[in-house]
């Protein structure tokens, strides 16, 4: 099996880091993980890893060139470094290893905080994007624009998105979105609202982890035709807190 923990062993999907700004404007951030495969079945139990610094760039993460079986606590250290100005950044270390015909793929976000040793002006925007349409008004189906005003319209656009969307939906990433109308309509399971909330955190932690869940509400169609979602969110950018709503339709 194929994961990833903190420096001490700790499972985790996200480890969150403060830094204080050095006088030279850039500050060093250092991220560490342990990656462990303790699959003693899996041939040569070489691993890969990228990292996604959250500023358009991206890099890969050096392992030894010897298997892991040569290992004999069956983990990697990973550490790797960069310079940030302040501000707050989501890290994604991504972690693969070459099972056959399906490699296996785990991730582990960083919420990193660079805080400025002197009071800064800060934008009010962090995040710019397209939005999907809220109304009739504009924009409206015919109509996209990159938003301007708030970075809560686009986390919560980027959130509807996220769960309207069936996995294998999207031709090129089938793995983006979730399994919530086949939980709500095409699965007679017990405790739905359970799993709905362990399918909603997945996919945050995968897709969207500048978003936490903090509440959800869950309103059955009496006549079963239709479900309706309401959940309270909070924006891991600025601690803001929001909310929004999204209705499946058998």
């Amino acid at each position: 099996m194929l994961y990833l923990t903190d420096t001490s062993g700790v499972k985790q999907t996200g480890i969150a880091l403060e830094y204080k700004e050095t006088g030279s404007g850039n500050t060093l951030v250092t991220l560490e993980a342990r990656a462990y495969e303790d699959d003693h079945m899996l041939t040569g139990r070489y691993l890969s890893a990228t990292l996604q610094w959250n500023d358009g760039t991206g890099e890969s993460v050096s392992f030894p060139t010897t298997s892991l079986n040569a290992h004999p606590l069956d983990y990697w250290d990973i550490s790797v470094s960069k310079n940030f100005r302040p501000g707050s950044y989501v890290c994604v270390l991504r972690v693969q290893n070459y099972r056959s015909p399906i490699e296996d793929v785990v991730r582990l976000n960083f919420f990193v905080t660079v805080v400025a040793s002197k009071p800064v002006y800060n934008p009010p925007n962090l995040v710019f994007g397209p939005i999907l349409p809220r109304d009739a008004g504009f924009p409206n189906n015919s109509q996209w624009s990159f938003n301007l005003d708030s970075d809560l319209v686009i986390l919560e656009s980027s959130v509807k998105m996220l769960l309207l969307t069936a996995k294998g939906d999207r031709l090129m990433v089938p793995g983006y979105g979730t399994n919530i109308r086949r939980i709500l309509f095409d699965l007679n399971l017990q405790s739905t609202e359970s799993l709905l909330r362990e399918e909603i955190v997945a996919a945050f932690a995968q897709w969207e982890p500048r978003v936490e869940l903090a509440s959800m509400e869950v309103d059955f169609d009496p006549n079963g035709r239709s479900v309706s979602m309401s959940l309270g969110l909070i924006s891991r950018l600025n601690k803001q807190a929001f909310e929004t709503s999204v209705q499946f339709n058998r």
